[in-house]
Order: C-alpha cells, then sequence, then structure tokens
C-alpha cells in the first residue's frame, strides 16, 4: 500500500438536526462574503434560500404537538431537495484551488491529503510453514509474527521474498542461500532438483514492501528433498524448543508425503 487512508464521516451530516446546523454556516458564510468562496451572489441566495426552506420545514416537526406525518413527509422531501443542491455547490468550492483550506474546513468541507504517506520499511518477520511436500515439491504457506493466526501478508507489505539452502543439513542463516523468488500470495510451491534428493532444504522469507525495501529475515524451516513415494521425511525448525532435532514424519498431524 502507497497510502494510508482516514475512514471519515460524510461532510452532509445525515441526521436532520445535522444537517440543519451544516446548512445554517454554510449559507451564512456563503451570504457573507460570496466572491470568497467562488460563487456569484445569486449563487448565495439560492443556499440561502434552500437554508430557510428546510428551517420553515424542520421547525414543526420537532413539537408533538405540531408534527404530522405530512410535514415530516414534507420536511423529508426539502431536505433531499437541499442537500442535492449544495452538494453540487460544496463539490465546485471543494475543486477550486483559489479557495484557501482553511475557507473550504470552515464551510464543513474534508479536504484532501495531498501529500502521500510514507511507505514503512517492514519491521515484522514472516512465519514459514511448510504444509505440504510431494516428489519432488515443496509447499509453503505464511503468515506475520504480529498476527500469526490471520495467514496473511501484513499491511504496508508487497511480497514475500523467500531465500533456499540446500545442503546435507539445516542451516541457521540465509546468508549464501538462492532467491527462490517474490511471491504476493500463498500457498507457494518450490521444485526442487532430482540431483539433490536426500538433501535437506531450508527456508528463509522476509516482507517486501511496494518500493522494494525488506523487513528482518525469518526463523527458519526445513525438510528434506524426495523423489518417488511413499518416502519418510524430516522436518524441523533449527534452534526450535524441541532443540532443532529432525521429526519424522507420518503421525497424524505431519505432513503428508505422495508420490
Amino acid at each position: 500500500m502507497s497510502r494510508t487512508y482516514q475512514n471519515v464521516q460524510p461532510y452532509i451530516p445525515p441526521t436532520d438536526s445535522g444537517f440543519r446546523d451544516f446548512l445554517t454556516n454554510f449559507s451564512n458564510l456563503i451570504n457573507d462574503d460570496p466572491a470568497r468562496f467562488g460563487v456569484t451572489e445569486a449563487d448565495a441566495t439560492v443556499i440561502k434560500n434552500h437554508q430557510q426552506g428546510y428551517e420553515a420545514a424542520y421547525l414543526p416537526c420537532q413539537s408533538a404537538e405540531t408534527r404530522t406525518g405530512a410535514l415530516v413527509q414534507h420536511k423529508d422531501a426539502v431536505k433531499a431537495a437541499a442537500v442535492a443542491s449544495i452538494r453540487v455547490y460544496a463539490m465546485l468550492i471543494k475543486n477550486n484551488a483559489g479557495v484557501s483550506n482553511q475557507d473550504k474546513k470552515a464551510l464543513g468541507l474534508h479536504v484532501n491529503d495531498t501529500t502521500p504517506t510514507p511507505i514503512p520499511v517492514p519491521d515484522s518477520a514472516p512465519l514459514l510453514s511448510i504444509i505440504a511436500a510431494f516428489s519432488g515439491e515443496h509447499i509453503i504457506t505464511y503468515a506475520d509474527e504480529n498476527s500469526p493466526h490471520l495467514k496473511r501478508k501484513p499491511a504496508g507489505v508487497k511480497q514475500i521474498q523467500i531465500y533456499r539452502h540446500v545442503a546435507p543439513g539445516a542451516k541457521t542463516l540465509p546468508e549464501g542461500g538462492e532467491e527462490v523468488g517474490l511471491f504476493t500470495r500463498a500457498p507457494i510451491k518450490v521444485a526442487q532438483s532430482p540431483s539433490d534428493v536426500a538433501m535437506t532444504a531450508t527456508y528463509f522469507g522476509r516482507w517486501v514492501n511496494p518500493k522494494g525495501e525488506k523487513g528482518p529475515w525469518s526463523l527458519p524451516v526445513c525438510m528434506t528433498i524426495a523423489f518417488g513415494g511413499p518416502v519418510d521425511q524430516q522436518m524441523w525448525t533449527p534452534g526450535s524448543p524441541d532443540g532443532g532435532q529432525p521429526k519424522q514424519a507420518g503421525g497424524e498431524d505431519d505432513l503428508k508425503i505422495a508420490a
């Protein structure tokens, strides 16, 4: 993501009382000095007529003694016409570069932030998981260390970079490995070379933002490379609480190896 967007409320309040206050302020400021807001005196008169018409329709509906269904319907119709007209004037004023942002805000209009929000360098690391292994192929998925239950990239991240070591044993650092690629979604399928059968593939990952800036490396995950089947595989994480000892697959929660 290259920009942070803020969820703001509509500039025209949805409630009757809120719209009344907005319209009164809008009309008073413009009629005091139409040129300040880039409109004509005729425009200011149209806006004032809407304000006075809505005020006259609004007030009888505020008392149980005077409110009737017909009056409420009339008030709603007057409001709808006023809203439609005021929106046109509001957008003309908002898009008028000759009207200052301060004056636009005084009318109650939202002023767009034209300065892009800086894209931060990723500060968290991925959590890699090898979720399946097939003949000559490992299947990897990921989550973020700050939200491991979501199984997705964090905000502000465009891709994940995956590195791989292929060696007789597991590796603990990414240096010296080869880039598998940059990926935008999981699962990630990593093909193996038949010449690497019985070797250990160790994977590392790191987040990459839209500017190409990279975050910290993940912890490694490892699995032996196999072709054909059925075969017994080993999968472990170096430095894990069990001391990084290989675990034989085949249990109910272990990976499935297929030919």
